[in-house]
């Protein structure tokens, strides 16, 4: 199925280089290996192993006519997994853009924020359509998707913003799902604060997720992120904290992590990381500690 599915993408753009159609195509690959040594401080848990990190790669294939554009990007992890980090068909006009997603895709997520064992908040995955709107500086986006539930259309809605002026971006979300088996089916908003001026960058983030099920109840989580880049080949200190109350987790207590990293560059495209994290699970047991170091090859 892989492999048809690349292939058949390598025909179409094929199909219209060498039959001389108008249309213009680009292929780019991208991937990300990583090799890791993990520990913990979690009791039954065994240290000094040997894992996998990120590891993924991604083709990408993209036809051109006017105003129009077509993309399919397939991508392949570690687990053999076949995902889609974009397929879509896109038309842009002067003040708007209308992008046609089948295979759907990751819409209008809450950034680093999580909730129910790490399940990223955003809408379900379904088919859609996305609308841009971009007016330097604020750009608008509005997300509809839908599936068939039973012999009905179930619609998902969402719309996100973001304002940049240098060094502050501001960005913000509101969306709500009528689909009743979605992670999170109810209504969720979050707002993101970034600035970035080198060396230093400082972000904030808060989501707050209303379910629509009756014997769930409302729930919010935070994110916060310090980054110092200490110069040209010297690498990055990094620390994150992400907590999300009992109910966005849907375990007893407050869950949180705060993260501590420190990347540094052994070439333009290998980064070696050391990072420190520690957990409070939120489920009453104690907290504890995984550490990790981590071999980084972007290509």
């Amino acid at each position: 199925m892989k492999k048809s599915l690349v292939l058949g993408a390598m025909l179409v753009a094929s199909v219209f280089l060498f039959t001389g159609a108008a249309l213009t195509a680009e292929y780019s690959t991208s991937g990300t290996i990583q090799f890791k040594l993990t520990g913990t401080s979690q009791e039954d848990q065994a240290s000094g192993l040997f894992a996998a990190g990120d590891v993924d790669v991604s083709y990408a294939v993209t036809l051109t006519s006017g105003s129009w554009e077509v993309n399919i990007t397939p991508k392949y992890n570690q687990d053999d997994d076949l995902a889609f980090d974009a397929a879509y068909v896109k038309v842009t006009a002067d003040m708007m853009s209308l992008s046609m997603k089948p295979m759907g895709g990751e819409r209008l997520q809450i950034w680093d924020i999580r909730g129910n064992s790490d399940t990223k908040i955003r809408l379900p995955s379904d088919p859609g359509i996305d609308l841009g709107v971009p007016i330097d500086p604020l750009s608008l986006t509005l997300a509809v998707t839908n599936r068939a539930v039973d012999d009905e259309a179930k619609f998902n809605f969402g719309v996100g913003a973001t304002y940049a002026l240098d060094p502050i971006t501001v960005e913000a979300i509101f969306a709500t799902s009528d689909v009743a088996a979605a992670d999170f089916y109810g209504s969720y908003y979050g707002a993101k604060v970034t600035y970035a001026a080198d060396p230093l960058t400082i972000e904030g983030q808060f989501g707050t997720f209303s379910p629509e099920a009756a014997a769930l109840e409302e729930g919010s989580g935070y994110f916060g992120k310090f980054a110092y880049a200490m110069g040209e080949g010297l690498g990055t200190f990094t620390v994150k904290y992400t907590a999300a109350d009992e109910n966005l987790n849907r375990t007893a207590e407050e869950w949180s992590k705060i993260v501590g990293e420190y990347s540094h560059p052994l070439t333009d495209d290998v980064t070696f990381t050391l990072e420190l994290t520690n957990i409070t699970p939120g489920t009453g047991a104690d907290s504890y500690t995984n550490y990790a170091g981590i071999i980084k090859v972007s290509v």
